[in-house]
C-alpha cells in the first residue's frame, strides 16, 4: 500500500518555479578509497588518475575509442550486489564521529549515500519519464539511502544490445587516453580497460539544513606533481583540481545542439555541481567512434547555455524537497531492517510515493550485519 507525498517535481509549477536557489555549503573532501578491477577495498588513492591531454590544439586528432573492445574487462558479478558497501567500509574506518549529549556515538551526518543517487533525484523535474526507486533506513541518527533497480532498467540491462555496450565502452576508452598513473606520461591504449576500477572521494555538504556525506567516482586531477598514491594525504588532494571526462558525439546540427542542451547537460552540471568540479574535458566523437578533438568546458559556461531548457534551483531545490519528505516521514525510526521505498514513476503518481516494507524485508535490508554491529559496539555500555 502506497502513501502519496506532496513532492511534486514538475518544473512548471509556479511555486517551483519562483524559489531561489537552496542554501548550500561547498562540497568538502573528507576522504577517499579505491577499488581495484575486482572491486576489492583500498584505503589508498593508488587508482588516483592524472589528465594528460595530447598536444594543443586537440582539433585533429584520432582517438579510437573502438580498440580493445573485444578484450575490456567488464565489472565482475559481484558489483551487483554492492549496494551501498564500500561507502560503509569507509566509514568504519573514517573519523567521522561525534557524541551526543547522552553519551552516544554517531555519524555526523543526517544522510548518507552515493553521488549518483542525488543526481538522479535532483534531475527528476526534466527527467520524469525516468522511474526510480530509492530505499532508506534510519538507524542510529543517520538515514542511508540505496538506490533499487526499477523493472524497467533490469529489463534494458538484460536487452542491452552490442552497441549500446559499445557505446558505454567509449568513455572508459577515452578515459584511458587521456588519463595516467604519472603527470604527463604516455596513455597506454593497447592494454585492456579495467571497468571495474575506480578511485571514489567522499564528500561533505549540507544542503538545505541537511548534512550530507556521499561518495563520488572521480575521474582525474590536474596537477604537475607526482605524489605517492599509497601514501598521498587528504590535505594535498584538497589543493588539486579534479575533472569530468565527458565524451559526446559532435554536434552536426542546431536540431543536435538543442538537444544537448535539453536532455544531457542537467546530468553533467548536477554530477559536477555536487564534488565542485568546474572544469570538464569533452571528448568529440564521430560516427564511427573516433574522437577529433577535445575541448574544455567551463561548469559556469554549460549552466548560462543551459537556462533555455533547465534551472540548477529547480533541480536541486527538488533534490533538498526530497530529501525533507524523507526525514518528516521516517521521524526517529530506529531499525536497521525496517525499509522505507520511495518510488516515482509518472505513469502511476505525478508525485513521489513511499511504501514500508514488511514480507520478505530481510533481502532488500542493505545495512550488513558487520555494520549495524560495529554501530552498536560504539555504543556505551549500560
Amino acid at each position: 500500500m502506497y502513501t502519496v507525498t506532496s513532492v511534486d517535481p514538475d518544473p512548471k509549477h509556479p511555486a517551483r518555479q519562483s524559489q531561489p536557489f537552496p542554501t548550500i555549503t561547498k562540497p568538502y573532501l573528507v576522504g577517499f578509497f579505491s577499488l581495484n578491477y575486482d572491486r576489492k577495498f583500498d584505503p589508498t588513492a593508488v587508482q588516483l588518475k592524472y589528465v594528460t591531454l595530447p598536444p594543443g590544439p586537440r582539433t585533429d586528432l584520432r582517438l579510437d575509442l573502438n580498440e580493445g573492445f573485444k578484450i575490456r574487462r567488464p565489472k565482475p558479478d559481484s558489483a551487483q550486489d554492492e549496494k551501498i558497501d564500500m561507502l560503509l567500509t569507509f566509514i568504519r574506518q573514517s573519523h567521522l564521529w561525534t557524541t551526543t549529549e547522552t553519551g552516544h556515538r554517531r555519524l555526523q551526518y543526517d544522510f548518507v549515500c552515493f553521488r549518483g543517487l542525488l543526481r538522479l533525484i535532483a534531475c527528476t523535474p526534466y527527467d520524469w519519464k525516468t522511474p526510480w526507486i530509492v530505499q532508506a533506513i534510519r538507524y542510529r541518527g543517520t538515514i542511508y539511502l540505496c538506490e533499487r533497480k526499477t523493472a524497467d532498467r533490469l529489463e534494458a540491462e538484460r536487452n542491452e544490445t552490442e552497441q549500446q555496450k559499445r557505446f558505454c565502452y567509449y568513455g572508459f576508452k577515452f578515459e584511458q587516453h587521456i588519463l595516467t598513473e604519472e603527470p604527463g606520461a604516455v596513455p597506454d591504449t593497447s592494454a585492456p580497460v579495467m571497468l571495474g576500477e575506480e578511485f571514489c572521494s567522499m564528500f561533505d555538504t549540507t544542503l538545505a539544513g541537511h548534512r550530507l556525506l556521499y561518495g563520488a567516482e572521480m575521474d582525474g586531477i590536474v596537477s604537475n606533481k607526482p605524489f605517492d598514491r599509497e601514501e598521498i594525504l587528504l590535505d594535498d588532494l584538497r589543493q588539486c583540481e579534479f575533472v569530468e571526462v565527458k565524451v559526446k558525439r559532435k554536434e552536426a546540427t542546431y536540431r543536435q545542439v538543442n538537444n544537448f542542451y535539453r536532455f544531457k547537460t542537467k546530468n553533467w552540471w548536477c554530477q559536477s555541481f555536487l564534488v565542485n568540479v568546474q572544469r570538464l574535458v569533452v571528448g568529440l566523437r564521430d560516427d564511427e567512434g573516433i574522437v577529433r578533438e577535445i575541448k574544455i568546458m567551463k561548469l559556469s559556461d554549460i549552466e548560462r547555455e543551459s537556462r533555455p531548457y533547465w534551472s540548477p534551483a529547480v533541480c536541486m531545490n527538488f533534490c533538498a524537497d526530497f530529501l525533507s519528505e524523507v526525514a518528516r516521514v521516517m521521524g526517529n525510526t530506529d531499525n536497521s531492517k525496517k525499509i522505507y521505498q520511495f518510488e516515482f514513476d509518472s505513469r502511476e503518481s505525478r508525485h513521489v510515493r513511499y511504501r514500508v516494507l514488511e514480507e520478505d524485508a530481510h533481502r532488500d535490508a542493505f545495512l550488513p550485519d558487520w555494520y549495524t554491529r560495529y554501530l552498536d559496539d560504539l555504543q556505551p555500555k549500560s
